[in-house]
């Protein structure tokens, strides 16, 4: 009786315990899952703005581009003008000086001859000399006119050059800021990096509590039952077979105690 309610003692405590943690791996499982899930969508969120932010300066950046490549263009449009301007104006001005300086040395020639010089004399060299010397003034300041409109044509082309690189790069650095917006939100959507993450935690949890839920199942089911009936059928039988063990001892020992108890009741 004592190995039998000893038994049944212990299938019922076991019983229990499998139980309470079979209400305790379901209920983590739940809560886990909850709280991944709730990491997992305010994650989603902030890369949602994250993303959504940076194309917004993509965009701004974009606008800032198109503003800074129609003011260079305007400036370079602006400084071809001025340049063509300018050289239509040396022209003029090349012609008036070269028709001036003619007009001058044909008077001084003029005057000579009225005053009776004669041509090869000093007065006419000299004349000959300024006429050389504004011509040779004149051709210098062409040619440094032409070098200088040269080397402004070459600052307008290779700053042209310059900032359209600069914007040309602007774009790419807004595509993929685009890009990289774009990578983020579909992370988060169904086959994104983050998405199958998120899948494979909930896999993992599910996984982990199923195993779990099927060992209390078991315990459960081993103290319940047939199966608890034949555990205390077990421990009667080994309660009965333990306590005619035990007589035994104590009935030999009893009779090798016998002769001296008689002996001692005699002799009293």
């Amino acid at each position: 009786m004592v190995g039998l309610a000893s038994a049944i003692s212990k299938n019922a405590e076991a019983n229990k315990q499998a139980r309470e943690q079979k209400e305790y791996i379901e209920k983590m499982y739940a809560l886990n899952s909850a709280i991944a899930e709730e990491r997992f969508n305010a994650a989603k969120e902030t890369a949602e703005r994250n993303a959504a932010q940076a194309e917004q300066q993509a965009d701004l950046a974009d606008k800032s581009l198109d503003i800074t490549e129609q003011s260079l263009s305007q400036d370079f449009n602006t400084a071809i003008d001025n340049l063509y301007l300018s050289q239509e104006s040396d022209a003029y001005n090349w012609n008036t000086a070269a028709m001036q300086m003619g007009s001058a040395e044909g008077s001084a020639y003029s005057n000579l001859a009225a005053s009776g010089v004669r041509a090869g004399s000093s007065l006419s060299d000299a004349v000959l000399m300024e006429s050389a010397v504004n011509e040779n003034q004149l051709q210098f300041s062409q040619d440094a006119k032409r070098r200088s409109d040269d080397a402004n044509l070459s600052s307008v082309l290779a700053n042209l050059a310059g900032n359209r690189f600069n914007i040309q790069q602007g774009r790419i650095g807004a595509d993929v800021t685009r890009d990289d917006a774009a990578w983020l939100r579909n992370s988060y959507l169904e086959g994104g990096h983050n998405y199958n993450l998120y899948q494979n935690q909930l896999a993992q949890l599910k996984e982990t509590a199923d195993y779990n839920v099927t060992q209390a199942n078991y315990q459960i089911e081993m103290s319940s039952g047939w199966n608890a009936f034949l555990s205390n059928m077990t421990g009667m039988f080994q309660g009965a077979t333990s306590g005619y063990s035990l007589y035994g001892k104590l009935s030999n020992a009893w009779d090798k105690l016998k002769p001296y108890t008689q002996t001692n009741i005699t002799n009293t």
